[in-house]
């Protein structure tokens, strides 16, 4: 189960940028048990997929420059509604809408 562990890791990788608690990278390398050459690999994916990941040298820790979170559902089913709670979840509830093949656009 390889990717459980992987979205296991991008969820605590997730939780400590929220709250600003990493380190630098060494440190935070250390804390996910990886080195620091995957953990760059990680973050690199990550603002590939879109987070906005920043680093602040002074702080010395990553942090996101917009506020946001990563959703917790990664599969979503043809013609599920889902509850108000989820889509808050998502975020931009009042901008989003469904494509035919139940996939989250902006609105146009």
């Amino acid at each position: 189960m390889a990717i459980m562990k992987y979205i296991n890791r991008l969820k605590y990788i997730d939780y400590m940028i929220q709250r600003k608690a990493t380190g630098n990278l060494d440190h935070f390398a250390k804390r996910n048990n990886v080195s620091r050459s995957t953990l760059s690999e990680i973050l690199n994916d990550m603002k590939e997929m879109g987070y906005p990941i920043k680093y602040d040298r002074g702080r010395r820790t990553y942090y996101y420059e917009e506020a946001g979170e990563m959703i917790s559902c990664l599969f979503l089913k043809y013609g599920e509604v889902l509850p108000r709670e989820k889509m808050k979840q998502i975020g931009m509830i009042d901008k989003l809408c469904f494509s035919p093949t139940a996939v989250f656009e902006l609105c146009k």
